[in-house]
Formats: C-alpha cells, sequence, structure tokens
C-alpha cells in the first residue's frame, strides 16, 4: 500500500433519548416544550482520514449544539485513549426537535433544559464513535461537487439574501464500496416547529437516511451559514415536508456527486486557531449566573472558542463555533480556493448568532427584542468581524 494513501473510516451511534426515562425538553423554540413521541431517531455519526500521521475527525451531531466546555471534555477522553484529538470537530446540525444540549429551552426561562446523564452519554457517544471511525479506516479515494437546492430555503431576515449551495463529499473503498458521504447545507432543521412535540432530526435526517439508502455508507449532514434566517420556506411544517426537503436535498448531493470523476487524493492538512471574542450580551451574562447556560468564565470580559480548517486539495473546509449570517458565510466562502467549499456552522462550541458588525443593532429591551432577535442571542457586536479574520487567516496560512 503507498505510504501516502488517503485512509477514510465511518461509525454511527445512537443519541434517541428515552421519553419513558425523565421528561425531555425539546429546544430551538419555546420553553416547557416536552418531548412526547420519536419521528426519526438521533445519531451521532463520524467520518475520520488519515494521511501519513496527520488525522481529521469530523463528527456531526443531530442535536441544536454543543457548549465548548462539552468538546474539550471529548477531546480529553480521545486523549486519554492515546488518539491525538487537534484534528476532532464536532459540530451538530442544529435540529430544533432534538434536546436541549444548552440550557435554553428547561420548563422556564429561569431553569436549564439540560439532561446531564443524557449529556454525559451523548459525549461517550462521539468518543466511541470517533474512535470506531479511526479503528476502521481503510483506504479511499474522493469525489466532490457544488450544486444547488433552490425552492426550499428562505432568509426570514433579508430575504434578499439566500444561500441555497449545496457541497458534497464523498470517500470510496478502492472497490467503489461507499464508506461515507458528507452534506453541506445552509438553513435551520426546523421543518417541525414550535407546535410539534416530536423527536426528529428534520430534513437533514431524512436526507442522511436517503443517501444512506441508496449508496450505502455512512452519510453526514454539517450546516452552514444558516443565520438570520435561513429557514425551510414552507407552511407545511409536518414530518412529510421535511422528508420531501431531505429527498430533494439527497437527490441534489447525489446527482451531483454522480456527475463528478473520483480522485485519488493525496492531501490532508489540519490547521486549527483559538481566540478570544468580547462576551458583552447581558441576557447570556445573565443566563449564565442563574446557571441556565453552562458559565464560560470570561477572562477580563472574553470568551475562548476556535476555528478549523482541513485542506483536502479540490476541497476545503472551514469551521465556525456558532450561526453565522449568511452575508458573511459568502464572503468566508469567496477565500477557500475551492472547487468544492464546505462551511461548517456549529463546530466544536455553539456562541450564538454571528453577524456582520454593520448590522448589529443592540435590542433596547433583551427580553423583548423584536427584530433584533439575533442580536440578542449574539455575544456581542465585533463576533463576527473577529470570526471572520480568524477564519481568513487560518485559510490564507502557509503551513
Amino acid at each position: 500500500m503507498n505510504a501516502s494513501a488517503l485512509l477514510a473510516g465511518a461509525a454511527t451511534r445512537h443519541i434517541t433519548p428515552n421519553l419513558d426515562a425523565r421528561p425531555v425538553f425539546l429546544a430551538g423554540f419555546q420553553n416547557d416544550r416536552r418531548a412526547t413521541a420519536i419521528d426519526t431517531d438521533l445519531y451521532v455519526r463520524a467520518l475520520a482520514l488519515r494521511l501519513d500521521e496527520r488525522i481529521a475527525v469530523i463528527v456531526a451531531c443531530d442535536l441544536i449544539g454543543l457548549d465548548r466546555s462539552d468538546v474539550l471534555d471529548v477531546r480529553a477522553a480521545l486523549a486519554a485513549h492515546g488518539i491525538d484529538p487537534s484534528g476532532l470537530i464536532v459540530a451538530c446540525t442544529h435540529t430544533h426537535s432534538g434536546p436541549d444540549t444548552l440550557g435554553l429551552w428547561g420548563p422556564d426561562r429561569y431553569i436549564s433544559g439540560v439532561d446531564p446523564l443524557y449529556l454525559a452519554a451523548v459525549k461517550q457517544a462521539i468518543v466511541e464513535a470517533a474512535m470506531e471511525a479511526l479503528t476502521f479506516c481503510c483506504p479511499a479515494r474522493m469525489r466532490c461537487a457544488m450544486t444547488r437546492l433552490p425552492g426550499y430555503i428562505a432568509n426570514f431576515r433579508d430575504p434578499d439574501i439566500v444561500d441555497d449551495d449545496v457541497a458534497a463529499l464523498q470517500f470510496v473503498k478502492l472497490d467503489g464500496e461507499v464508506i461515507a458521504t458528507l452534506l453541506n447545507l445552509a438553513c435551520h432543521p426546523e421543518v417541525l416547529d414550535g407546535d410539534s412535540t416530536l423527536i426528529s432530526a428534520d430534513y437533514a435526517g431524512y436526507a442522511c437516511r436517503e443517501v444512506e439508502t441508496r449508496v450505502g455508507g455512512v452519510a453526514l449532514h454539517v450546516s452552514g451559514a444558516l443565520g438570520g434566517m435561513l429557514s425551510p420556506d414552507t407552511h407545511d411544517r409536518t414530518p412529510a415536508w421535511a422528508e420531501r426537503m431531505g429527498r430533494a436535498y439527497a437527490d441534489a448531493a447525489l446527482a451531483a456527486l454522480e456527475a463528478s470523476a473520483v480522485i485519488d487524493a493525496d492531501r490532508l492538512e489540519v490547521r486549527r486557531t483559538e481566540f478570544d471574542l468580547p462576551l458583552v450580551n447581558p441576557l447570556l451574562l445573565m443566563a449564565q449566573q442563574m446557571g441556565v447556560l453552562r458559565v464560560r468564565q470570561p477572562v477580563n470580559g472574553a470568551i475562548t472558542t476556535s476555528c478549523t480548517f482541513i485542506d483536502l486539495g479540490l476541497a476545503q473546509i472551514i469551521t465556525i463555533p456558532g450561526e453565522l449570517l449568511p452575508r458573511l458565510g459568502f464572503k468566508l466562502k469567496a477565500a477557500l480556493p475551492g472547487p468544492c467549499k464546505i462551511l461548517v456552522g456549529l463546530a466544536d462550541d455553539e456562541i450564538g448568532y454571528i453577524l456582520p458588525d454593520d448590522e448589529f443593532v443592540p435590542p433596547a429591551d433583551y427580553l423583548n427584542p423584536g427584530k433584533q432577535y439575533e442580536e440578542s442571542m449574539s455575544i456581542g457586536p465585533t463576533t463576527g468581524s473577529r470570526i471572520l479574520a480568524a477564519a481568513q487567516g487560518l485559510i490564507g496560512d502557509q503551513p
């Protein structure tokens, strides 16, 4: 075997909560929305890549988001097993029909909705899936593609700015068997809205199931710059429409991949940067003081977060620790050399909405923000420019 051959592996773990054990508070809309039934199961899905001594592991979780502290726990657990965690990315699909893993959607706005036992099980599932994917890596080739998904996404903050790009990466064994397919789209998984009490991975879960059924292997969805507010363009808030959107998403990605050549991937570069961001949002600070959100322990008024860049030659991946607005998403994707450009939001952290600095208008009342909802869920007015600078610096950095 060629010493410089790319190796790829994939694994999954089931993380659907037990509705009979304890109340499950659903995340993403109002407080005290308790799950009553299961539409689709939730999963942790892992893709591992190796090239010589270099490792990258991308884990996609069917969850609203995870705090940086959760990801640090996973990194520590991998390190305890002798695995270098520096190439790990833990991203969340941001489904609004999964358990509260952040704290904001408990029985009321003053009580966290996080179940510590469930969260511990999720972190263990991430560790197990990452380790299994790494253990069973095998020689692989790659195909990558870009296409669009018109007609399914609307921007409810700024209707003139919609990102309907679909990016797809597929890794196959030398005999052509599919190992994993990575899907990327910028849209909130919230076909099922606040009236629903179903557990669901929403359109993203249906898309992954469709891909796995049609071509095999493990399918992962990672969310793009979905902030402010890229959401499904429908009044039909049913599982049937979520399945319809998921199938359309899968159709577009698979058609684009089928038209793309399979190539020998001989590049895997991973770069990561940590940086500080001022935390000046009084609502989020109050939520930490009350124990609704995990305490970030700001140093000099700033919290630490990170971005990661993965270069696979014809495809590049850049991660963002929250919900980037599409205006900034377009700028960041333009900095990627391509041709396949993947922006992974809600990666290794969830700091909330990330707005362009010139678009940030502080709410007069953070508890009733009106049109400034995204600002009320953002850590501060300079978050956008600071994250953009950090990510662009990674992309332009030469090893």
